[in-house]
């Protein structure tokens, strides 16, 4: 079944209630098995100006979602344009390696191209070798300006819109 996403409604209650399972699920591998409560999240997400968020599909008509990315735009101070950082991809476990997450980057670019961002960012662990492979095979790569660290600082490169 292809992979489909949509952007999230923060008003939706099923659009919540994913975003909320998928970020239970990622924090429960993140921070053992004391996750804090994220069930408030959705109405934060909502009220920050600059955050969007992406789920992923496989049911059509988009009931359960398998993944997730959060997103926040910022500005390029260097280009004087915006930009997109992701600051979440989540992958239901039971469905990694199929390129959900490709599929989500995907969307997220297209939204930072519609808003004339110059780039999207991430970070990554170094550790985290098959995140880090899927970014890579998504044109992400090493940002320059960045030191060798534990975390490694992605960035894709978008052009400007010809509008």
């Amino acid at each position: 079944m292809p992979i489909t996403t949509k952007r999230v409604s923060y008003d939706d209650p099923r659009d919540c209630a994913n975003l909320v399972q998928l970020l239970d699920e990622y924090a429960l591998l993140e921070c053992g098995d004391h996750p804090p409560d994220l069930s408030n999240l959705p109405r934060l997400l909502a009220d920050f100006p600059t955050a969007f968020s992406v789920l992923a599909f496989t049911d059509a008509k988009q009931t359960t979602a398998i993944g997730l990315a959060n997103c926040f735009f910022g500005l390029s101070t260097f280009t004087g344009r915006s930009l997109v950082n992701v600051h979440d991809v989540i992958v239901t476990q039971s469905q990694r390696g199929r390129g959900v997450s490709g599929v989500m980057l995907d969307a997220v670019e297209q939204i930072a191209l519609e808003h004339d961002c110059c780039r999207v960012t991430l970070e990554v662990h170094a550790d985290n070798a098959a995140a880090l492979r899927a970014y890579k095979k998504h044109g992400f790569s090493r940002d320059p300006s960045h030191p060798d660290t534990d975390t490694l600082f992605l960035r894709k490169s978008l052009p400007a819109n010809k509008n």
